[in-house]
């Protein structure tokens, strides 16, 4: 008992840790809405991840911090650590679907200062298996949703806190898709961008979608908060590759 207490301290604890707003991105956003996308071979994920023994979600986590690093250094902005909300699937392995999606969160460190790409991958994964290992995003959705049974001015006060740029910086999310070939009116699936919602003072989002044998990564941008959105896409393309080269 006192060790599931603690880790739902701990996960309660990840939940409220400040974030630090960001001016690139923690701003009142417009109703405008820009998608700029990049797309990667996913094989390109996978050689990085068995490369330095990572997965391949902390491999889209290291790309996007350092594409977010590269606009913060184009508005010449502090490079200073940011704190991703990553959507993560609770379901149990032997449970069929029929109940619905059941969707936690884990909050997890993009390392923007670190300049080395191989070292942001390192740190990364560090923090995420320290965050599985102890079921954080298990004991978040609990949290969540026992805060379903409090009175409705309540649930509406913990609700904004919690979309709030002090409880987190942007949302950073990997969608896997179909493995198998989709076919509409003869025509084959070739990509599909997600579009990861945005909440009032977060004005980007990054979503990746997998289509068969392709990463497709979409950054959702408030337009007139990152007009330079498509400066990210092509700044996590990038990243990739700087890992791809640095691979053993």
């Amino acid at each position: 008992m006192a060790t599931k207490g603690l880790a739902a301290a701990k996960a309660a604890a990840s939940v409220l840790r400040p974030a630090r707003p960001s001016p690139a991105i923690n701003a009142p956003i417009s109703p405008l809405r820009h998608l700029a996308t990049a797309r990667r071979p996913l094989p390109d994920l996978k050689t990085v991840g068995s490369s330095f023994g990572t997965t391949i979600n902390d491999v889209v986590l290291a790309a996007s911090a350092g594409g977010i690093r590269r606009l913060l250094e184009h508005r010449a902005e502090p490079r200073v650590p940011l704190k991703a909300m990553v959507p993560v699937n609770v379901r149990e392995p032997g449970e069929d679907g029929d109940s619905g999606n059941r969707i936690s969160f884990m909050f997890v460190d993009l390392p923007c200062d670190e300049p080395d790409p191989v070292r942001r991958l390192q740190v990364i994964h560090g923090d995420t298996s320290e965050r599985k290992s102890g079921g954080e995003s298990r004991w978040i959705g609990d949290i969540l949703g026992a805060i379903g049974y409090f009175p409705q001015p309540v649930r509406d006060a913990v609700s904004h806190v919690i979309a709030s740029p002090l409880v987190f910086n942007l949302t950073v999310s990997n969608i896997p898709g179909p493995s198998d070939p989709m076919y509409m009116l003869g025509c084959e699936l070739e990509e599909a961008y997600p579009v990861v919602p945005i909440a009032d003072r977060h004005a980007l989002s990054i979503g990746v979608t997998t289509i068969r044998d392709q990463a497709c990564f979409g950054v959702y941008a408030d337009r007139e908060v990152l007009p330079d959105a498509d400066l990210v896409a092509a700044a996590i393309d990038e990243s990739v590759d700087e890992l791809l080269a640095l691979s053993p």
